[in-house]
């Protein structure tokens, strides 16, 4: 204790210097990753790639499907239309039709012993018009 005086720690220029020192780099990366250009990663140059063809491909169908009526092949008579025309030219015709039975056979799909009941048992059923 020279001089009576009690030596303390104390923030001398070294400290100083450090603390400078690291938020002056604090302050460097800071603006380094704020304001560098992004880069796109592998993975997501795939994905842009895969999104356009999906696009694409998206494209194509809602051309097909609602875009004008084309020729596919005039020789055989085969026509691209749209879905809402072809669906209204499907129910003309099905309208135009007459109502009908079906005339398509059916073998019957009861094994042996398990058939139903033939149609001579159901014509032996009273009529609605006999009346006890």
């Amino acid at each position: 204790m020279a001089n009576g005086r009690i030596k303390t720690a104390s923030f001398g220029p070294s400290f100083l210097g450090a603390v400078l020192l690291f938020c002056a780099f604090a302050v460097g990366a800071w603006i380094l990753f704020r304001f560098a250009a992004p880069t796109q990663t592998y993975e997501e140059k795939r994905a842009q790639e895969r999104r356009d063809k999906v696009a694409a491909i998206n494209a194509e169908a809602m051309d097909k499907l609602y875009g004008p009526p084309k020729w596919i092949d005039q020789t055989k008579g085969t026509v691209q239309l749209p879905i809402d025309v072809a669906m209204d030219l499907m129910v003309n015709d099905y309208q135009s039709k007459p109502v009908q039975p079906s005339q398509v056979k059916v073998d019957n799909p009861y094994p042996a012993g398990l058939q139903a009941p033939a149609p001579a048992a159901a014509a032996a059923s009273p009529s609605p018009e006999a009346k006890p």
